[in-house]
């Protein structure tokens, strides 16, 4: 019945989950007891969590043979207590579910109830020490690196083509309810839309009610479909995503938006829609689209590549040595891109926003904090290496790179900690049994330290673009000299050229001997 195969000396354990699931349906069970129960199991078996294996047979076990509400209710539980990847089982629904949607609308609309929950939480889905296992699963399992000609090994990827898959599959299945495929220039679907077997013996398909049950619910799904994809692209998060599949995968881009603008053009569903129009729709999609321009004309295909694959940034959230997962911290590097762009003004200043994202990130993904400064100080310091060529253009970027850099993450660092030793210093003078009245340094203070000790293994990312060689030498010079005690009038750093010293001296006003940190 598994999708999967399994080592032999686990296809007893895999046989006691499906026994186990089993006797849980037919009692019906409460799905979070039998959650419990049966990551208690894989616990006591050294399974790793979330389970690849266990997404593919709960999946195999409802399609279709107990497509019924309980097992459902087991899937989303086992998702809510995340023992299976999210992302994986909607790839494998994607492929069971959608080429069956007519048979089994109900089916379809769950699926579509676990995507609109699920979709959106990349961060914390690809985290875990078996992360290559499910982005490989994933891979398998809707052909990412043959449609794309993309190598699937790193999470921010897989996250991009899993965005623009699903949400293609949504399309073309709204286009083959409507019948409108036919009008598309490929006359067909990417992807699979229909059974192969249309299953017709056994599935009552001709029961008059049922036939008549079944249209409304298909109306229905396809106006559900048509607007997760509006959703999709709406959502900020996922339409920056979309912004990189449009910019690095333009043919296949092209041929979505082809589809987009059959479906505008003659979608009878959508003109029934309150809050969607065929105009506001295709404007989401559009060349002339503020966000989706904006995005675009910052990330090049260079920049893609760089933001999305880190290979030096993978490692388990628990773990409390190493960076997490690259996936982790996309969101600061997006965020960097998008405030070096000036077409808008901000109402809340660039530190602000920069210190309530990092703090969020650290939070929602439960790493410590010198993975979380180490995450910020990389990203900030890539921002700097993808200028190392200069664009041509009125705007010098690299000089706003490296005001990022040194300014605004050094100054959101500084809130993030001040923050944190502001509110033990009031719990000291709150205590009036405290007669020593010292503060020690808070866990984001040592974080801070622990990091950038760690900082000086990335030497690529540390050395400073040729063009900026002697200002940096300069300032490092005056530094390491004022930390010294000399005193030096400015001429003298002006006049010290790029011979006079090592490249990397930047290195030494970063990381000095005698490392202290008053901030």
């Amino acid at each position: 019945m598994m999708a999967v195969s399994v080592q032999q000396p686990l296809s007893h354990l895999w046989d006691t989950v499906l026994q186990l699931t089993k006797s849980a349906q037919d009692k019906n069970s409460d799905p979070l007891l039998w959650a419990v129960q049966l990551s208690n199991s894989l616990n006591s078996a050294a399974v790793a969590l979330p389970s690849v294996e266990l997404a593919h047979l709960l999946v195999s076990h409802i399609c279709w043979a107990n497509h019924v509400p309980i097992t459902w209710k087991f899937l989303e539980k086992a998702l809510t207590v995340k023992i299976v990847p999210p992302m994986l089982v909607l790839a494998l629904l994607s492929t069971k579910v959608v080429p069956n949607r007519q048979l089994h609308p109900a089916a379809y609309r769950l699926y579509m109830e676990l995507l609109k929950r699920h979709t959106f939480l990349f961060a914390s889905q690809l985290n875990g020490p078996n992360c290559q296992k499910i982005i490989k699963s994933i891979d398998d399992v809707l052909h990412l690196s043959q449609l794309y000609g993309l190598q699937v090994c790193e999470p921010g990827v897989v996250i991009v083509e899993f965005v623009f898959s699903i949400i293609w599959q949504l399309l073309d299945a709204s286009l083959d309810d409507e019948g409108l495929l036919e009008l598309t220039p490929d006359k067909k679907s990417r992807w699979s839309t229909r059974p192969e077997d249309m299953e017709i013996d056994g599935h009552d398909c001709f029961n008059e009610k049922r036939s008549e049950q079944n249209e409304g619910l298909q109306k229905a799904n396809t106006a559900m479909a048509i607007e997760i994809i509006v959703e999709l692209l709406q959502n900020k998060v996922t339409s920056r995503i979309l912004c990189l599949t449009r910019r690095n995968l333009p043919s296949h881009w092209g041929g979505f938006i082809q589809k987009m603008q059959v479906l505008a053009a003659n979608s009878s569903v959508l003109r029934t829609l309150k809050h969607i129009t065929p105009e506001s729709l295709l404007q989401l999609t559009s060349d002339t689209r503020r966000l989706l321009t904006r995005e675009c004309k910052i990330i090049s295909q260079k920049e893609f590549h760089a933001v999305l694959s880190s290979g030096s940034l993978r490692s388990s959230a628990s773990q409390s040595h190493g960076v997490s997962s690259s996936a982790f911290w996309l969101p600061i590097d997006l965020f960097l891109e998008d405030a070096m762009d000036g077409s808008e003004v901000a109402i809340i200043s660039a530190v602000e926003t920069l210190t309530g994202l990092v703090k969020a990130l650290q939070a929602v993904n439960s790493t410590t904090w010198h993975n979380a400064f180490l995450g910020l100080w990389i990203a900030a310091l890539r921002l700097v290496q993808r200028e190392r060529d200069p664009r041509e253009g009125p705007v010098p970027r690299l000089d706003t790179c490296l005001c990022m850099l040194l300014s605004i993450t050094t100054l959101a660092v500084t809130n993030i900690i001040e923050e944190e030793e502001a509110e033990l210093m009031e719990e000291i003078e709150g205590d009036r049994t405290n007669q020593r009245k010292e503060q020690a340094p808070g866990k984001r203070r040592k974080g801070l330290i622990m990091c950038l000790q760690r900082l000086g293994d990335y030497e690529t990312l540390l050395t400073p673009p040729q063009s900026v060689c002697s200002v940096v030498n300069q300032a490092a010079a005056k530094a390491i000299m004022s930390r010294s005690g000399l005193t030096v009038s400015n001429g003298y750093y002006e006049s010290v050229s790029v011979n006079d010293m090592p490249i990397n001296c930047s290195k030494q006003l970063i990381f000095p001997s005698d490392l202290q940190f008053d901030l």
